[in-house]
């Protein structure tokens, strides 16, 4: 399963909570782990990431406007307790993309 950072807000039209969801495995739990740790850095304003974990290891994705903010995301993946391992494949904006 794959989480958005940030996440999704309860009146967003297009997020809705899957019918007769089963319970989250130890990755859906380690990736809202990693979630809340993203949450807490106020270094990661200003990005879209989206984290995924298959057998403990965290899949960072997406686009941030700096290398910087893309290295603390990855420094608050491996914060959380039981990652084995952090794949950070998150791009940086180009400035010339606007």
């Amino acid at each position: 399963m794959i989480f958005p950072f940030p996440p999704p807000m309860p009146g967003d039209g297009w997020f809705q909570r899957p019918q007769g969801a089963r319970r989250p495995s130890q990755d859906d739990l380690l990736a809202i782990a990693v979630l809340n740790e993203l949450s807490a850095d106020t270094r990661l304003a200003g990005g879209e990431i989206l984290v995924e974990v298959q057998n403990r290891v965290v899949i960072l994705d997406g686009v941030v406007p700096s290398t910087y903010t893309r290295h603390a995301a990855g420094d608050a993946a491996w914060r959380v307790d039981g990652v084995f391992d952090v794949a950070n494949r998150i791009a940086v904006e180009s400035p010339h993309r606007r």
